[in-house]
């Protein structure tokens, strides 16, 4: 049946008739509206866990490091680098002449704070690991900084990158304390104004920013978390940008030319996560059951209309050293009642199945066609379907029984989401896995500084999470935007961030 929004989007598209404009000299001026599925659930760097947040903190605070569109590592607050001869001491040379947006000068202090506060117990970030193998952070002189690790640390320079290591005003938090969540103090191409819970943040242009000013005065960032109505108001040139573009409506939006699609393979992967201590799934013979149950290929010809990649491995194949020799588990109704039979529950079970709304592209709707798929072999999921951050802080506290899941990866290093998602101590392991196999490999790969070395035991991690399936990947979800064809050069990465430090509007 077709619904009245997609009717409604079909008249939308079939109304809007404009030309694409060619190619310009960039125009100083407009703010820049940019609709996004969720509201973002802190300002604070060292709590976000989330991409929608992520992409918001990014426009205000910088890391020393940063990633390129592809992926690929390069200065940001510090300029340069080197390696001490035992591999544990990293000395960074600071951008000068930056400051933070309450006047105060961004220098080596700064950095110490920043990390000292992320580590620190008292503050409780959810990210502390970011930088677990630091022993110690020295202020050489005011814009030297060395970060001394514990042990060879292959992956630094990546976790140098990570939004949750972007560098805080030193004051600002001090005036503010915890504050600081919502009145950020940072260094990068926009400032923080103003945010209606809910509803929208505003941001202002930073006219001394190191980089270059922004040509747009400012951004402003709405929650729509409808599918629907961020594709009404793009139409309707409510709105600029579009965030989490409907598959549905893919091939209608790239056909019109008011409108303009942009879609990038990025490092998420979409997954189906079972939490190991709650039965059934602590017998890993129902978690098979349940891998083989699902039809991954319908779901990404049906769904999400094509748009996704197929894998058997936890890591997107953009990420170096994902082992994509790993297949999806094959769809197999017979060989999953086999197993449940196998398990002692020949009729099957019942099980709650948490699923976001807003926060994946087409998350709903999957979770409705995995429920289908799952209950042709006797599975009952009951959906789960709890606000954003409702469901956010149920899979944080391990309560959920089985849960569609999305994982990034915001250093673009295996590291950071292994060492989260799957070491048992992991913050965001919300399967409570305990391996210590997988403990094992992850603490190896980690001193691994020979990249051959590093490569194979990445590659066994892999295969043994694979193996003791706490999760399984459905796809490898591409990242699709949709703009005003009046809005240019808008950037999209592989870590799912959007840029709109070059963008303008006509």
């Amino acid at each position: 049946m077709i619904s009245r929004s997609m009717k409604r989007w079909a008249a939308c598209l079939a109304a809007v008739a404009c030309a694409t404009a060619v190619a310009q000299t960039p125009k100083n001026g407009g703010v820049l509206i940019y609709a996004t599925g969720i509201d973002a659930q802190t300002l604070d760097p060292q709590f976000v866990t989330d991409i929608p947040t992520f992409r918001v903190v990014r426009y205000i605070y910088e890391p020393l490091t940063q990633q390129d569109e592809s992926g690929k590592i390069t200065p940001a607050l510090a300029v340069s680098w080197t390696l001490s001869n035992d591999k544990k001491t990293w000395t960074f040379k600071l951008r000068p002449n930056v400051k933070f947006h309450d006047g105060t000068p961004f220098n080596a202090a700064a950095v110490k704070f920043t990390f000292d506060r992320l580590v620190d117990k008292a503050t409780g970030s959810p990210r502390a690991s970011t930088l677990a193998a630091v022993s110690e952070v020295k202020v050489v002189d005011d814009m030297t900084v060395a970060i001394v690790t514990k042990e060879p640390f292959a992956p630094l320079l990546s976790q140098l990158s990570a939004y949750n290591a972007s560098i805080m005003s030193p004051t600002q938090v001090k005036n503010v304390g915890m504050d600081v969540r919502k009145a950020p103090s940072g260094t990068g191409p926009f400032k923080f104004k103003s945010w209606q819970p809910g509803e929208k943040i505003i941001l202002t242009r930073n006219d001394d920013y190191w980089g270059g000013k922004p040509h747009l005065e400012g951004l402003e960032i709405r929650a729509v978390p409808e599918d629907s109505a961020r594709v009404l108001q793009l139409l309707g040139g409510e709105v600029d940008v579009i965030s989490g573009v409907p598959t549905v409506m893919l091939k209608r939006l790239e056909s019109t030319p008011a409108v303009k699609v942009m879609r990038k393979t990025g490092y998420r992967t979409i997954y189906l996560g079972m939490n190991v201590s709650m039965p059934p799934f602590n017998d890993l013979r129902v978690r098979q059951a349940v891998a083989y149950a699902i039809n991954k290929p319908a779901l990404v010809s049906g769904v999400l209309s094509g748009v996704g990649t197929l894998g058997g491995s936890y890591e997107s194949p953009v990420i170096e050293n994902s082992a994509q020799d790993l297949k999806p588990y094959p769809y197999d109704k017979a060989k999953a009642r086999e197993l449940l039979k196998e398990a002692g529950l020949p009729n099957g079970f019942s099980a709650d199945f948490y699923v976001p709304t807003g926060l994946y592209t087409m998350d709903r709707p999957l979770g409705e066609a995995i429920q289908a798929q799952l209950a042709e072999v006797g599975i009952k999921a009951n959906i789960k379907a709890p606000d954003t951050s409702a469901y956010l802080t149920t899979l944080a506290e391990q309560k959920a029984q089985m849960f569609l899941g999305g994982k990034g990866s915001p250093t673009g290093d295996m590291d950071f989401t292994q060492t989260l998602s799957n070491g048992s101590k992991g913050r965001m392991n919300h399967f409570k896995f305990n391996s210590p196999t997988v403990d094992k490999l992850i603490a190896e790969q980690r001193v691994a500084v020979d990249p051959d070395s590093r490569k194979k035991l990445l590659h066994d991690l892999q295969a043994q999470v694979y193996k003791e399936l706490p999760h399984f990947t459905l796809y490898y979800e591409d990242q699709l935007f949709a703009t005003r064809a009046k809005v240019h050069d808008v950037d999209v990465y592989v870590n799912e961030f959007v840029s709109f430090e070059r963008a303008w509007k006509e």
